[in-house]
């Protein structure tokens, strides 16, 4: 017997769970209608009552459930509430699942989310000065939601992958993106080719984002991902690409590629898909730059590109009201300014929302992440730096702090860096096992 035999080739396998947990976990299933009958409340907090037991029973079962349906949540972007916070559905599941993958988190045996977490805590810190100089309730709020957005995601990709769940988790997400990309293009088509709007809060650079990053992992197919879907990777991503097509979205479009050239140069396995992936990203390279130059020369001062340079225009109106700190996060959900618009560029709204002092936090978190991605093995750290990337290009054209888009990239990182970690520990102690079965067989 040699120790090469003795090796796990699935080290992303989730192992079996405890008989108590099990039992425990279809006790509560199995009480959930008794529980929700007995409170005699109006059918809202009825279903809400039954949720919360279900809930509950899913944490007992396996805390790492819940941090694994957030990867594929992100693709639920309708809104929960109408009220100042405009919470959705993703954010809710990113949330809760935060507080689960936190108690499982062991930041002793993750030192590059440790250091990602610090550059973020660096960039929180400088934008808590704004919180404190701008005191509203929106400013406090996405003060805590960019923490999750970033800091949350990444603990949950690292649990998601550390504890087996990295394959359900990225198929489910790769499934439900193939849904929403043959969706939208055939709304596309039946629309006279215009770019795709869906419902659910499925607008067009939402849709396109999110394309992107399903494009992205089909086409790096890592390790962790089912056979059955690793053997459709290039139906995948084609079928994305055809998405984002529809889409029209420019800046998902352009990410892609750039996305796309540092995965080929980085990765040599991928180069033998040159050829397919080149045929994909021409035809986007050419719609976006068909779709800018048709509406630079546009009359229409409110189409998309005009209306970009407006409110950049007017976001540095906005930033000379108070350059050092800001005048707040959330500042267009407030009658604080005449202007009411998310500035479409990532450095344009921290300047306008918690100026130079978060900037300088922003750009460290930014740089300092693509460097720390970048020192990763490149089994494991081309995918969480292309990802990364793509989000970085995105900012660059649309906004950047919002919800789907702004968490998937690093629950992507966080997922990596798990993997990463899990296969060198599993190979370690399979190294271990096996010098000690040969030395039993010995004896």
């Amino acid at each position: 017997m040699t120790l090469e035999g003795l090796r796990v080739r699935h080290p992303f396998r989730k192992p079996p769970l405890p008989r108590w947990q099990t039992t425990l976990t279809w006790a509560l299933v199995a009480t959930t209608p008794l529980l929700a009958y007995m409170t005699h409340g109006g059918s809202r907090y009825t279903v809400a009552f039954a949720a919360g037991i279900l809930g509950v029973a899913i944490v007992i079962w396996d805390i790492t459930i819940l941090p694994a349906l957030a990867i594929p949540a992100t693709l639920l972007v309708f809104r929960v509430s109408a009220s100042s916070s405009n919470l959705s559905f993703s954010d809710l599941i990113l949330g809760v699942a935060t507080l689960c993958a936190i108690s499982a988190f062991e930041g002793s045996r993750a030192p590059q989310i440790r250091a990602l977490l610090w550059l973020l805590g660096f960039y929180e810190a400088t934008t808590l000065l704004n919180v404190v100089y701008n005191p509203y309730r929106a400013n406090l709020i996405e003060w805590v939601h960019e923490a999750f957005l970033v800091g949350g995601s990444l603990i949950i990709g690292w649990v998601v992958a550390v504890r087996g769940r990295a394959t359900i988790a990225t198929s489910a997400f790769l499934i439900g993106s193939c849904v929403i990309a043959l969706w939208a293009t055939a709304w596309s088509v039946t629309h006279h080719l215009t770019a795709a709007y869906l419902p659910l809060g499925m607008q067009k650079n939402y849709i396109g984002d999110m394309l992107c990053f399903a494009f992205l992992l089909a086409y790096a197919r890592p390790d962790w991902l089912s056979p059955r879907v690793a053997e459709r990777a290039t139906f995948v991503w084609a079928v994305c690409a055809l998405g984002m097509l529809a889409s029209q979205s420019k800046q998902a479009m352009l990410s892609a590629i750039i996305a796309v050239g540092i995965m080929t140069v980085r990765n040599k396995e991928l180069r033998r898909y040159a050829k397919p992936i080149a045929a994909a990203c021409v035809p986007m390279l050419i719609v976006a730059g068909v779709i800018v130059d048709k509406k630079l020369r546009s009359s229409n001062k409110f189409n998309s590109v005009h209306q970009r340079e407006t409110w950049l225009r007017q976001s540095l109106q906005i930033w000379h009201m108070s350059p050092w700190f800001g005048i707040g996060l959330r500042w267009w959900y407030t009658n604080r300014v005449p202007f009411a618009f998310q500035p479409p560029n990532g450095e344009a709204e921290v300047l306008t929302s918690a100026g130079l002092v978060g900037l300088v936090g922003f750009l460290a978190l930014l740089i300092g992440s693509v460097i720390i991605l970048r020192r990763v093995p490149r089994r494991y750290g081309t995918l969480a730096l292309a990802v990364v990337v793509a989000r970085l290009v995105q900012g660059q054209l649309d906004v950047f702090w919002v919800t789907a888009q702004g968490s998937i990239p690093w629950l992507l990182a966080g997922l990596c860096l798990g993997a990463e970690h899990l296969e060198s520990t599993s190979h370690d102690r399979n190294d271990w096992e096996g010098i000690d079965l040969l030395r039993a067989g010995v004896r």
